[in-house]
């Protein structure tokens, strides 16, 4: 008796569960519908190169990029237009809405350019102290819950964020960005950022 109970409130549990995550999803949808797929897509699958793609992005990653704009730790005008209003709910639906559509990755055109780009991805370049970028993104490059997904992101966009961190104009993130930044030369991050396209 006390296992059919037992199940019984696990069931109702796990419908509770699922009620709130279908109310959350559907909240997100709502908020990207109203704000951002004029730049990111309905999905997040964003066609253009100046915005990254958000489907599959990590949720936790996500929220605190969007605390960071919303404080001003992150530079973006329209991206702090967009959060000026949303509360820490908003930002958590929006997040879990990207966080649960499927990603797509890009056709990488660049043989060469690929090649090195994975070559620094798995290996690095331990005689100038560069750690191979799989150890905190992952060997597919999904990140985790505090780091970024950059597997199947635009090129170009890559390519920025790797210059700011360089430039040190981007320091929201961790400061190991920075130093990793300023070891690649110019054609190492374009290289990179090919690889990570097609991953």
């Amino acid at each position: 008796m006390r296992r059919l109970a037992l199940l019984a409130f696990l069931c109702l549990l796990g419908a509770a569960w699922a009620a709130d995550a279908a109310a959350l999803l559907q909240r997100g949808e709502d908020l990207v519908m109203g704000r951002c797929f004029l730049c990111h897509g309905a999905t997040g699958d964003s066609s253009s190169p100046l915005y990254p793609k958000l489907a599959g992005q990590n949720r936790e990653y996500l929220r605190k990029q969007l605390h960071n704009f919303k404080r001003g730790e992150r530079e973006s005008s329209d991206m702090r237009k967009v959060v000026a209003d949303m509360d820490d709910s908003d930002m958590q639906a929006a997040a879990f809405f990207f966080s649960r559509q499927e990603p797509t990755r890009g056709n990488s055109a660049y043989a060469e350019m690929r090649a090195l780009g994975e070559r620094i991805f798995q290996q690095g370049d331990a005689a100038r102290g560069l750690k191979p970028c799989r150890e905190c993104h992952g060997e597919k490059g999904a990140g985790s819950a505090t780091l970024p997904r950059i597997a199947g992101q635009h090129t170009l966009y890559v390519e920025t964020q790797l210059t700011l961190f360089e430039e040190r104009k981007r320091t929201n993130d961790n400061a190991q960005m920075q130093d990793i930044a300023t070891r690649l030369t110019t054609d190492e991050i374009r290289a990179v950022a090919e690889y990570l396209r097609g991953l």
